[in-house]
């Protein structure tokens, strides 16, 4: 399993000249909190060898980037950007040179914490799965929602519309890199309905995986804390 961290938003970097990464939660640096407490982690599926980060070129990043990720995740891989991008779908494009081996792939957004026992590799068994997406109750217009059919798997995805009571904790599996690729060419050609504000985020993308064949599951995930309104 290869896992894409894009940390090229806007709201990464702090106006102290640190990370939100760095931002210590529960004693511990958010992005180490976030990571290292997936189920995946913990049970030795994934190792800091499988990791891509996505920063900008900044002094800002490039400083995060050789103090921590390489004290942290010795192994992992980082991409630059020269400047932000279309959105978090196409930045992850970005992680995709350094990360098709033909495994499953995770795009981790590292903004939620939660307890999951999603065990994506023995989901990714079903030869049908094209994808999985780790979900939790919520109304809240700021997350993006999965609608959710009679037999449990995903009909559509929306960004910040409640077409559900099913939110995203911000986790998304694909079956691997040449998935995720055409489920991004399916955002573009459909950028008009599937863009938010002129981007294209993650959730959407299972659209396209559902318009070329493949089911998407769902895992739902407790203990939900997200990130961005932690103090």
């Amino acid at each position: 399993m290869r896992i894409i961290v894009p940390l090229a938003g806007p709201d990464f970097e702090l106006t102290d000249g640190t990370t939100r990464a760095e931002r210590v939660v529960e004693g511990t640096p958010l992005l180490r909190l976030a990571l290292e407490s997936r189920s995946w982690w913990r049970s030795g599926a994934a190792t800091a060898n499988d990791l891509v980060f996505i920063l900008r070129d900044t002094p800002t990043s490039r400083k995060f980037a050789d103090q921590q990720l390489e004290k942290w995740y010795p192994g992992s891989k980082t991409v630059f950007l020269g400047s932000f991008t279309g959105g978090a779908a196409l930045t992850a494009l970005a992680g995709l040179a350094l990360a098709d081996d033909g495994s499953p792939l995770c795009i981790d957004l590292a903004d939620i914490l939660f307890d999951d026992e999603a065990d994506p590799l023995t989901r990714f068994q079903d030869e049908r799965l094209g994808g999985l997406l780790l979900t939790f109750a919520s109304s809240n217009p700021a997350y993006s929602y999965a609608e959710i059919g009679a037999n449990g798997y995903v009909l559509r995805t929306a960004e910040k519309r409640v077409i559900s009571d099913q939110a995203s904790a911000g986790v998304y599996f694909f079956r691997d890199a040449a998935t995720l690729l055409r489920a991004i060419g399916h955002s573009i050609q459909h950028r008009a309905s599937l863009a938010f504000n002129g981007l294209l985020y993650v959730c959407p993308l299972y659209n396209g995986v559902i318009a070329d064949g493949a089911s998407v599951a769902t895992v739902a995930v407790q203990q939900v804390r997200d990130i961005k309104v932690m103090s």
